[in-house]
């Protein structure tokens, strides 16, 4: 047998499926990493590609308003907002996002030359207020930095991403076979409510009891130096840099239960005065509108509008649309104070095994 023939054939097929598969990439570009949608194809946004669309969507997409952060953003309807804000919004969440991970995301608008006119943003404490500013989360699998960079020599890994070419080819059969073409909606994109149950049993899981800890966990010096850091870097510094564009940031209205785990874990004070500082740094850019809704009490108790202790529905999203348009819950230098006060109070002295209905 002619092994050199052998081995020249194979190298050849080879070649060929990656030229074919390359060219189909490169023709769909299922996600947007050199233009827009091609018009001629339908497109499906997936909740489960968020990190490898959305660059391509902030890059090319028209728009003047974006909605982004973490899963707390993800149920926003982007119709709703054009039409409370006056506006053409699109929706890119980043589920488990870093600080960094979405400033960095907002920042790449401005350098594609997007006139942002609002940004909305979570701004999550649960896990990412006090954490480095340079944290990125390296637990939710490889990120594709090709497809952020401007590099070309790089692009062969999108071209022979698996994932990139099976959507793809759906997105082809998709347009042929259905004579579809278009694009799905930034209201259903990353949209998780029809798929959780909501109310106390999902909440609270079967929950006996809260318990007192013996511990109390301190806001320390290094606490405060790690948060100036984060909030500097990622939350005020693009507002300063950018005062044409409303900055709509919020802290998400956890639900009740997740205060019980706080106190619990001896972090209700902690929580606190990291709240207090962060607070106090980004009321000084004028052109940042800094919400919290935890005041909302009758909607932090009423465990029926979430699915666990931090995720709330749907319903919730459209009503922080709306809550912010109107300016309900706004913190200014005169009121923040007093709010703190008054969240200090409620939920610390909060009876928390009064949710424990079905113990």
């Amino acid at each position: 047998m002619d092994y050199r023939k052998i081995v020249k054939i194979f190298l050849v097929q080879v070649l060929l499926v990656l030229v074919v598969s390359s060219l189909l990439v490169i023709y769909v570009d299922p996600f947007f990493h050199y233009r827009k949608p091609n018009v001629n194809l339908f497109y499906k946004l997936d909740a489960g590609k968020e990190r490898y669309q959305n660059d391509g969507i902030i890059k090319h997409f028209i728009y003047d308003t974006m909605i982004i952060g973490t899963s707390m953003t993800e149920n926003f309807k982007a119709s709703e907002c054009d039409y409370i804000f006056h506006a053409n919004t699109i929706k890119v969440p980043f589920s488990g996002g870093t600080y960094k991970e979405i400033n960095d995301n907002i920042a790449t608008a401005y350098r594609t030359k997007h006139q942002l006119k609002n940004v909305i943003r979570s701004l999550d404490w649960s896990l990412h207020l006090v954490e480095d500013r340079n944290t990125m989360r390296n637990d939710l699998g490889a990120y594709p930095w090709y497809l952020y960079n401007d590099k070309l020599n790089d692009d062969i890994a999108y071209f022979i991403n698996k994932d990139a070419i099976k959507i793809s080819t759906k997105i082809i059969k998709e347009t042929l076979l259905k004579n579809r073409k278009g694009i799905t909606g930034f209201d259903e994109y990353a949209n998780w409510n029809a798929d959780y149950k909501f109310g106390e049993k999902a909440v609270l899981k079967g929950r006996a009891a809260y318990y007192v800890s013996n511990k109390i966990r301190s806001f320390n010096s290094a606490d405060e130096e790690i948060l100036k850091g984060n909030i500097e870097q990622n939350v005020i510094s693009l507002a300063r840099q950018h005062p044409e564009t409303t900055f709509y940031y919020f802290f998400p209205p956890y639900s009740i239960a997740y205060w019980g785990e706080l106190k619990e874990k001896g972090e209700l004070e902690y929580t606190f005065n990291a709240e207090k500082m962060a607070i106090e740094m980004i009321l000084t850019c004028p052109n940042i509108k800094l919400y919290s809704f935890n005041l909302k009490t009758d909607v932090t108790t009423n465990l029926d509008n979430y699915k666990d202790a931090t995720h709330y529905g749907e319903w919730i999203n459209s009503d922080i649309l709306k809550w912010m348009k109107n300016e309900d819950g706004l913190l200014t230098k005169e009121n923040y104070l007093t709010y703190l006060q008054a969240e200090r109070d409620f939920y610390s002295q909060f009876d928390y095994d009064s949710l424990l209905k079905y113990k």
